[in-house]
């Protein structure tokens, strides 16, 4: 029996159904990076919730958005008018197997509650730098994390994962069960259903050698180059992002700022991390031996009358160029910020076509964030990322799911080339051939013709 009115499917759910009218609203319609108004919030319990969720939407043509972490850059996670399923009851982290070092999480868990729960256990993840961002969004989009040189991406340690799909049913997705579902998660974002829990398979580490180094931005340009052939030439237990920042008045002065991750033998790591200490005038350091969870900062949200905006690409060779560029028009007074992340290592020992991230053999991913009105209209926020990025455009490809805001057609053909797209698009078909999941860096499903 389906639910027809509110009251009916808060009869049908075991978690909460939060109405405009109900106390928890305000606190639950809004995310990171958006202000939201829909018309009903389901916060989970199971996927008995999820099915029933989806079964009420769509029977009523509600735009359909699913929140874990709610720190996506489209905003998407929430809407105006539509129904949003909340997962953040759903974030339980336990360890299923020690001798196999096989862990599930729930995609409502946050990576720093994650990172913290595996402590005791000698073990960690490979996930994203901030302790607020979901699991879920992040594993979906690839998750390139503080150990992705010496572990691969996150979906590289993904062993199974439970996903409620458009027409309610909960299906197990791995190697051996739906395996084109499985090869379709792994990178293709939101796209295919509602996943509920990830099984992974975690790493041994109990602590790492890191932090940051902080360089005179007169030298970006030199420093740069350094740090490019410095990471060239490290072990994969390395793993480094420099970040040139502009400043923001004088409390928070213009800098590059190195921060690294050494997950290994800790004089191993002090002879590897040294290259990156004489990179040119050192204003500061704190590189130390400290428990992983430590690496993860705390999300800073933009101000209030602000949204984060921006945009992503791979780089192939941080060539002389490429280095000139980003030192021209990024981290100086006025300028946007930028962010260059080392790549290589593990994640280049996985095949572009295993999974449905495709951009694996680039020497560099590069972010440049941009800051828009918060009530900018989506093709305003578009053209802002654009003109922020648009330096760039020469010496970078595609662009990373987890680091652009807009939706555009150009942008979903840029994270998924051609062959990429094709198949995720037949896997849509099967499993969500109404297009059911749309507010994402969406995949159209194939025509007939086309699978």
């Amino acid at each position: 029996m389906q639910p027809n009115t509110l009251e009916d499917l808060k009869n049908r759910i075991a978690g909460e159904v939060i109405a405009p009218s109900s106390p928890a609203y305000d606190e639950r319609r809004h995310i990171f990076n958006q202000t939201g108004s829909p018309a009903v919030i389901v916060r989970a319990q199971g996927n008995e919730d999820i099915a029933t969720a989806i079964r009420f939407a769509r029977e009523r043509r509600l735009a359909l958005s699913v929140r874990s972490g709610g720190h996506g850059w489209s905003g998407l996670a929430t809407n105006n008018g539509g129904l949003v399923i909340d997962l953040t009851a759903l974030d339980t982290v336990r360890v299923v197997d020690e001798e196999r070092r096989l862990v599930r999480v729930g995609a409502g868990a946050r990576w720093g509650d994650v990172a913290r729960s595996l402590a005791p256990h000698g073990l960690a993840l490979s996930s994203g730098d901030t302790n607020q961002v979901g699991v879920g969004g992040l594993t979906l989009g690839g998750g390139i994390g503080w150990m992705a040189r010496t572990y691969g991406l996150t979906i590289d340690s993904l062993v199974a994962a439970e996903i409620v799909i458009a027409d309610g049913r909960t299906l197990r997705a791995s190697a051996e069960e739906h395996p084109d579902l499985f090869w379709a998660i792994r990178g293709g974002g939101g796209n295919f259903g509602v996943v509920t829990s990830f099984d992974f398979h975690a790493q041994p580490v109990r602590e790492i050698v890191g932090g940051s180094v902080i360089y005179d931005p007169a030298e970006t340009q030199s420093v740069l180059a350094a740090w490019a052939t410095s990471m060239r030439e490290a072990p994969d237990e390395l793993n480094s992002t420099i970040v040139l920042f502009p400043g923001f008045g004088p409390q928070a002065p213009a800098q590059i700022r190195v921060l690294l991750c050494y997950a290994g033998d800790e004089v191993r790591a002090n002879a590897a991390i040294q290259p990156l200490l004489r990179l040119g005038s050192v204003q500061s350091q704190d590189i130390q031996r400290k428990p992983y969870a430590t690496m993860l900062e705390d999300a800073v949200s933009p101000p209030p009358a602000l949204k984060l905006a921006g945009y992503s690409g791979f780089i192939k060779l941080l060539s002389d160029e490429a280095i000139t560029a980003l030192a021209a028009n990024y981290g100086q007074p006025g300028k946007p910020i930028a962010q260059v992340r080392a790549l290589g290592g593990a994640v280049t020992r996985v095949s572009p076509d295993a999974t449905a991230f495709a951009h694996r053999e680039s020497e560099a991913l590069v972010v440049v964030p941009a800051f828009a009105p918060r009530d900018a209209s989506e093709e305003q926020t578009r053209q802002m990322s654009q003109a922020s990025w648009r330096p760039l455009v020469p010496f970078a490809s595609g662009a990373y799911l987890n680091f652009v805001s807009d939706t555009s057609e150009e942008t979903v053909a840029a994270v998924y080339p051609g062959s990429t797209y094709a198949h995720l698009a037949a896997v849509k078909a099967t499993y969500d051939p109404e297009n059911i999941f749309n507010q994402n860096q969406n995949i159209k499903p194939a025509a007939p013709s086309e699978r």
